[in-house]
Parts: C-alpha cells; structure tokens; sequence
C-alpha cells in the first residue's frame, strides 16, 4: 500500500533563483522610493525659496529708493553685528523714522540671520539679460535687478563658468570680456532667480 510519493520537493536552485528575483524587486522599488525622497526635497526647497524672495521682492517694491542698498546688503557677508537702527524690526517702539537706506539694512540683516537657520543663501545682482552689464548699465531702460536664491552646493551668484554659480554669463571673446550675457542656468545649479 505504501507508493513511492512523485511529488518532490523544491531544489535550491529554484529557491536561490526566486530570492535573486525578488531581491532585485525590492531594490528597484528602493531606488525609486529614495527618488522619489529626493525630487519631494527639491520641491519643497523651492517652494520655500520662492516664498522667501517674494517676501524680499514685497519689501524692495515698498522701499524702492534704497534698492543700491538692498543689493549691496544681500551681497554682503553675514555678520553678527546688527545694524545701529533696526527700524523697529526688532519689536522695540520707534521714536524717531528711519531713513529708506536704514530699512534697507535693517531688513536685509534680518534676513540674512533667519536664514542662518537654513540651508539658503539669497543675493542681488543686476540682471544680465537687461542690460545690467557694462558701463552705462544703470541709465539702460531695461536695467533691473536680479534676487537670487540658492541652496545647496551652489553659490547666488552669476559667473562665467564654475558650476557652483547659479547663472552663467555668455563670453563672446577670448579676453572673457562679457559684452552680452544670457543669464542661463547651470545644469546642475540648486537656485532659482526672479527679476524685481
């Protein structure tokens, strides 16, 4: 009564062949989680970038007078020296008005402390594309300013060919004299720019 069983069991090649697939499964799908991770971050980097420079745009569009000023400040580096006059920025009362050139530096210093706390670094250049470069650039009609934020590896500046510049001018000789710039993105610049 006792018959061979034909049934056989599974061979080890078959289960090595069956774990290699779903291996390979389960690192696809990882590599597309850690994708999809870092495109979310990218996302959410320039939401806030753009947040924070209509922020800036508002305040140089309310105190347009003072906007060399603004430009110089951005520029400048951080310290953490705070400006003789904070304007009332500070939340104390203001007995006395402040200069538009005042606001400016009072606004751009506190700025640039809150962004201490993040990864962003934010600076204003003439726009290139507006007639911003060479001489007589402020007397152009089109001239205007260019706030830039980056974050990352990359620098808010607009440069000739390092690719920690957010913008690239275009070169038209071999002296690298720029005569017309393009303003182009790098390809691997992490900024964003907004004409004010």
């Amino acid at each position: 009564m006792n018959k061979l069983s034909s049934q056989r069991g599974v061979g080890l090649i078959e289960v090595m062949v069956a774990l290699l697939l779903l291996m390979v499964a389960v690192l696809g799908y990882s590599a597309l989680q850690g994708n999809a991770i870092k495109i979310t971050d990218e996302s959410l980097e320039r939401s806030q970038s753009l947040v924070m420079m209509r922020n800036i745009a508002e305040k140089i569009h309310a105190n347009p007078s003072a906007i060399e000023k603004y430009a110089d400040e951005l520029k400048a580096a951080y310290t953490n020296t705070a400006p003789s006059n904070k304007c009332g920025l500070d939340g104390v009362i203001v007995t006395v008005l402040c200069t538009p050139e005042q606001l400016a530096e009072a606004e751009s210093y506190k700025l640039k402390a809150e962004l201490q706390n993040y990864d962003f670094q934010v600076q204003m250049h003439p726009c290139p594309n507006t007639g911003g470069i060479g001489s007589g650039a402020s007397s152009s009609i089109m001239y205007s300013y260019c706030l830039i934020a980056a974050w990352g590896d990359t620098t808010p500046t607009i440069g000739t060919d390092s690719d920690a510049d957010c913008l690239t001018e275009r070169v038209v000789n071999d002296e690298d004299v720029v005569e017309q710039a393009g303003g182009s993105y790098h390809s691997k610049a992490t900024c964003m720019m907004m004409e004010i």
